[in-house]
């Protein structure tokens, strides 16, 4: 679309044939990218500056971003161009900065986490690599990973979801109650990337041998935990062959990793403690939820609102982005709405989602997820799941769903496991878990699919008909991973592009309405201005 700027290369990089290769397998992919594409020499990355985000996870915590992917999540800002922010966006307009702080080398980012910093803090000269880290509160860092100074600001021992009193008793706990957390940022210079090349080269030439020994769905490489490890100074082989793995442990990833141990542990890396930051996790539902409705008033000096885009009156007590809501519609307090038509008659019940929806004279029950999504053959699926619900968490484990148990919704409907665990389960996994679970009957029209799904929470709550839950059972159905891995995702790009134009352009027909000046109404566009679609709106 020419958003982004032409003298700045850019790629998207899918793991080679399809197959989850890890973190680090995806890594070892972008450096044989590079060296292809600028000259196979004696250090292909010299020179450079390289910025790579890791964003191929499923968003099995936040279903609604499955299609469109987590690094484009909605964030709650209107850019200068009039369109509404997403995280890649605002990783690009927070890292332009950096450059400038490194001679050469490569940036790492985590592809759901929004890392606010001032890049005048980061002075990257002469060192192998540098991790980038903030102060966070122990039970915080308990959740994530936490970085061991080794008293010289090196890193001394990477701690990943440690208990409170292991972190305290390791030192990791400063006399504030804070840790150096681990933001998922790190810097590699050229050297260490030259001597991460070399795993999958041979005399600076790639190697599809060595390549395909590395990056595989076997070995699955994590960038973070088999990478990284060996450049901690208290480091030892011994522990690094027992440090959990991205995948299973086998013995195609000790190979790797011995070779990984050689290559790396020569190195060192610099702890980078940012001073003012913050770090914002978009990692679940519930947190998610809270960012754009509780919390959205703590980042107004990022110029986040509670509405962007968005018909809804500045006061109201929920939050929105990209959505119509018709004036006799009612949304109840902290729910949150976004790409939807929320049209006559319709209520959305408190700390609710609607995303993609398009409701008329349908009620959402409080604390529900409405999610919709085309699929490619043409019909539509509604996802419907509570907001605290983990999809990861099994039947075994005592999952919850639509605020009971899944055990329970099987019991209060006669249903047997292997009703809704029957396909995709058996290839990917024994557990059964929310995100394998075939739940989503398919519709021809989108309407109708929000009916079905509804259903859905009606058969939670053990209020559905004998004929309901029949008509349910005898139509075909799709999990959280299907509908997402079958939907059009060109179909989510049009929708929103769409909605968003028709909202724009409904505020600047109001403005004229109210007797607004056309040049001043004609800033709802932005520094973009009218384009052929919005004008054939107008028109």
């Amino acid at each position: 679309q020419g958003l982004l700027p032409r003298r700045t290369h850019y790629a998207v990089l899918p793991d080679p044939e399809g197959k989850r290769v890890g973190s680090g397998g995806a890594t070892l992919h972008v450096l044989r990218y590079i060296a292809q594409r600028e000259g196979e020499g004696e250090n292909p990355f010299s020179g450079k500056r390289i910025l790579v985000i890791h964003s191929g996870g499923d968003s099995r915590r936040v279903p609604q971003y499955s299609a469109c992917g987590k690094l484009f999540s909605p964030v709650p800002r209107q850019l200068p161009n009039g369109l509404g922010s997403t995280l890649f966006d605002e990783f690009v307009v927070g890292m332009s900065g950096v450059p400038s702080r490194i001679p050469e080398g490569m940036l790492v980012l985590s592809g759901d986490v929004l890392l606010l910093f001032n890049p005048l803090q980061i002075d990257f000269n002469h060192q192998d690599a540098a991790a980038i880290s903030i102060k966070e509160s122990v039970e915080v860092g308990k959740e994530h990973g936490v970085f061991l100074n080794d008293g010289r600001n090196y890193v001394g021992q990477f701690l990943h979801k440690r208990t409170e009193e292991r972190l305290r008793a390791l030192g990791a706990v400063d006399g504030r109650g804070n840790v150096d957390l681990d933001t998922g940022a790190v810097i590699l210079s050229a050297g260490l990337l030259r001597a991460l090349y070399a795993l999958i080269s041979t005399k600076g030439r790639a190697d599809e041998t060595k390549f395909s020994r590395f990056v595989n769905e076997k070995a699955r490489i994590s960038f973070y935990g088999d990478f990284l490890y060996p450049l901690a100074g208290a480091a030892t082989w011994e522990q690094y062959e027992k440090e959990a793995a991205e995948g299973t442990m086998n013995e195609a990833l000790l190979a790797c990793r011995r070779e990984i141990w050689e290559a790396l542990s020569p190195f060192s890396m610099k702890l980078v403690c940012l001073s003012p930051a913050d770090f914002i996790h978009f990692g679940t539902t519930a947190e998610l939820l809270g960012l754009v409705t509780k919390e959205v008033e703590d980042y107004e000096f990022l110029d986040w609102k509670r509405h962007v885009l968005s018909t809804a009156l500045p006061q109201a007590g929920f939050s929105s982005r990209h959505s119509y809501i018709d004036k006799s519609a009612r949304v109840e307090e902290g729910a949150y709405l976004e790409n939807s038509y929320i049209l006559e008659n319709s209520c959305v019940g408190a700390g609710s989602v609607v995303s993609n929806g398009r409701l008329r004279g349908v009620s959402v029950p409080a604390g529900v997820v409405v999610h919709c999504l085309k699929l490619l053959d043409g019909r539509y699926v509604a996802r419907v799941y509570g907001t605290e619900d983990n999809p990861k968490v099994t039947l075994e484990k005592d999952g919850t769903f639509l605020g009971s148990r899944m055990a329970e919704f099987l019991e209060k409907n006669g249903l047997s496991p292997k009703m809704l665990w029957k396909r995709e389960a058996a290839q990917e996994t024994d557990e059964h878990s929310l995100w394998f679970a075939a739940l989503y009957p398919a519709a021809e029209c989108l309407e109708e699919a929000i009916h079905l799904g509804l259903l859905v929470k009606k058969m939670a709550e053990g209020r559905a008909t004998e004929q309901e839950v029949d008509t349910w059972m005898r139509s075909e159905r799709f999990s959280l991973y299907e509908s997402f891995n079958r939907a059009d995702a060109l179909w989510v790009d049009v929708w929103q592009r769409e909605l968003e134009y028709r909202i724009l352009v409904n505020g600047f027909m109001d403005a004229l309405e109210k007797g607004t000046y056309y040049k001043e109404a004609l800033r709802i566009f932005g520094v973009r201005g009218i384009g052929e679609e919005i004008y054939a709106m107008l028109a």
